[in-house]
């Protein structure tokens, strides 16, 4: 039986083998004969020494004029070009100046030269991001090496859905997908509706597809939109995607190039909501998001009664590792909920205070039309249906994160978390659900309960389909889907998993990439 542990160490050892050994192996093995070359028999500690030296110092410049350099201002591919031309040239100069060399390596050393720069003069740019492209199944748009990061954009297609993907250094981290944009929206509208007060201002950490940002331009009322995203290329790669209400160049979003936390860091200005759409968790360098200290920081810039709204992946991090993200969110704000956004996603909403669900209040704010228009057209059709995302208040939590250590900064153990298997997801997810209770709504009648556990039904029975997927149950899927379409033909979200529509329009050919020749 094929295991996917194994089959994934054996693709690792199979990249690290052709990057890194055989490189590796054919650079130590040329060091002899530079020292043949340069090395005078009568001084060898001298000579020796001094290659020895240079080695050292040219391995540190090299670097250094590589990743400050060559990399930022020339690209990945053509950086890759010129070191392999310049490292043929460095041969054909050894051959020339050697002694006892054959006929044949004088002959072969100059051809592989030409060859060489042949091969860099007609790679193109995008040739990696094509091969990118290519691995997914799809087709790319756009592509950019920042300073930062490679940012690239691929349009797939799933049964009759087409959609695109935002990788950053080859790593998928989001999408305008049915699934994408539904929990993409809500994390930034559902605490917006359920906010004791009148917000007036937010701010988005991670710009990423735009989804969340957009989002707010459907709220009316607000004064002040910011976004802050790292990543000048993620900026420029957002009019690729759609369902972000051409976030990108609507006058109102004030987007600040910086990083999330030294935006907070650097302004002492505040916010009636902060929500997160950050990479996840266990993403290099992004922990420093999840954290307490992050946290606490965050809670300073909040006005009276604002909010905080943390993006909670499950899939990529075990139930562990979640149980100690809930924790360290728990461990700064008194009052927090947990609400499930999609079958993959959930959010964490927490305040410094006491949290009221008013039904009235709710409703009125779901029904503003454009709110209800970018609500609807994922799946949350009515107010019960959002309500009906709600999975449980600070007690479940609580009880759920139990003795969990929190992820500090100066602890960051999510970081270098275990390796996270496809069993692990289906763990965590029945977990947190197992927390279900009935949200405290004040003023909810009859018909308003009776349409919140109608809708709470439906989507745990869809969830219950999700799950009997990953463990391979057929039988039991194709039950639960059947009886979550019966009971809501209409959802787009539902009907995305089964092909029934498509995540965007029809589109003309694909835009051509960007930065390439």
């Amino acid at each position: 039986m094929s295991s996917p542990l194994v089959a994934a160490c054996a693709s690792f050892a199979l990249a690290a083998l052709s990057v890194v050994f055989v490189p590796t192996l054919l650079l130590g093995a040329a060091f002899p004969f530079v020292l043949r070359v340069s090395v005078d028999s009568r001084h060898v500690g001298a000579g020796v020494g001094t290659v020895v030296a240079l080695n050292t110092l040219g391995g540190i410049a090299g670097t250094a004029l590589a990743g400050f350099v060559l990399v930022p201002y020339l690209g990945l591919v053509h950086t890759l070009s010129l070191l392999a031309v310049t490292a043929a040239m460095v041969g054909v100069v050894a051959v020339a100046l050697g002694s006892g060399v054959g006929r044949v390596a004088r002959w072969a050393v100059p051809m592989i030269c030409v060859l060489a720069v042949i091969a860099a003069a007609l790679a193109p740019a995008d040739r990696l991001a094509t091969l990118l492209a290519r691995a997914r199944g799809g087709e790319l748009v756009f592509y950019e090496e920042g300073r930062g990061a490679t940012v690239a954009v691929v349009e797939q297609s799933s049964s009759s859905n087409r959609f695109r993907r935002l990788y950053i250094q080859g790593v998928s981290n989001s999408g305008d997908a049915m699934t994408s944009q539904r929990y993409m929206r809500l994390q930034a509208l559902l605490p917006l509706i359920v906010h004791n007060g009148t917000p007036k201002s937010t701010l988005v950490i991670g710009l990423g597809t735009g989804i969340t940002a957009g989002a707010t331009l459907a709220w009316p009322g607000l004064e002040y939109r910011v976004v802050a995203e790292l990543l000048p290329p993620v900026a420029r790669a957002v009019p690729m995607f759609e369902g972000n209400f051409g976030v990108a160049t609507d006058k109102r979003m004030d987007i600040r190039l910086r990083d999330g936390r030294r935006e907070l860091l650097q302004s002492t200005q505040q916010y009636d909501l902060i929500t997160l759409e950050p990479p996840p968790p266990s993403a290099a360098g992004v922990v420093n998001l999840y954290s307490t200290g992050f946290y606490r920081l965050a809670a300073s810039r909040l006005q009276p009664g604002g909010l905080v709204a943390q993006w909670l992946p499950l899939p990529t991090q075990n139930d562990e590792d979640t149980r100690m993200l809930v924790r360290s969110f728990l461990d700064v704000f008194p009052h927090a909920m947990l609400w499930t956004t999609e079958l993959h996603e959930m959010m964490l909403v927490g305040s410094l205070s006491p949290l009221e669900l008013d039904a009235a209040r709710i409703r009125s704010r779901f029904e503003q039309p454009e709110v209800a228009d970018a609500l609807r057209a994922v799946g949350v059709r009515s107010p019960a249906a959002l309500m009906a995302t709600w999975v449980t208040d600070r007690a479940g939590l609580d009880w759920y994160a139990a003795d969990a250590p929190a992820v500090t900064d100066d602890r960051p153990r999510i970081e270098y978390a275990g390796w996270v298997r496809r069993d692990a997801f289906p763990e965590t997810l029945s977990r947190l659900l197992s927390l279900q209770s009935d949200p405290p709504l004040a003023g909810a009648d009859e018909a308003f309960w009776r349409d919140l556990r109608r809708e709470r039904e439906v989507l745990h029975t869809f969830y219950r389909a999700g799950l009997d997927a990953y463990r391979g149950d057929r039988e039991a899927w194709a039950s639960h889907i059947t009886q979550a379409m019966r009971a809501d033909p209409d959802n787009p979200y539902y009907a995305w998993f089964v092909g029934g529509q498509s995540a965007r329009p029809a589109r003309r050919a694909p835009a051509e990439p960007r930065n390439t020749p």
